[in-house]
């Protein structure tokens, strides 16, 4: 069993060692042309916790600290990395998590979780990302793909 201090400890540690600022129950990269949000979400059946992510491109509007859920692009960290879900979920439930899978999802934070941010603070790396299907099971919103589709 993972408290709730414990797992938003080791998730806040991994975030700001990296550059993020938390307010809330979400952590915020700023970039040059996005801002990444990670967000956690309780889950309203279980002691559960749901990683989400999204991405705010500034040239569709001024936000400061925009909430995951209203981002031009939105996942979760299972979608985001399919190959992880069972640690993740594993590690997300709470009430049966240990330290060392608690750890482990650490882990994936620091090797894939923040690279990817870092690599989406700008929009050329974005379109990048996105013509490789990065985010093929994102939800990306109308305006943000017009504006990073319909440019170069």
């Amino acid at each position: 069993m993972i408290a709730k201090k414990t797992f938003k400890a080791a998730l806040n540690g991994a975030l700001q060692k990296a550059g993020f600022f938390h307010k809330g129950q979400s952590w915020f990269l700023e970039g040059k042309d996005c801002i990444v949000v990670v967000g956690l979400q309780k889950s309203d059946y279980d002691e559960k916790y749901y990683i989400n992510w999204g991405l705010w491109l500034k040239r569709l509007g001024s936000a400061a600290f925009p909430k995951d859920n209203h981002c031009h692009i939105q996942s979760r960290l299972t979608s985001l990395f399919p190959d992880d879900v069972a640690l993740i979920e594993e590690a997300s439930l709470l009430d049966t998590a240990s330290p060392e899978v608690l750890e482990r999802l650490v882990g994936i934070v620091q090797s894939k979780l923040i690279p990817l941010c870092v690599d989406c603070s700008t929009e050329q790396q974005l379109r990048e990302l996105l013509a490789t299907g990065r985010f093929k099971k994102s939800l990306i919103m109308k305006n943000a793909k017009d504006a990073l589709l319909g440019s170069s």
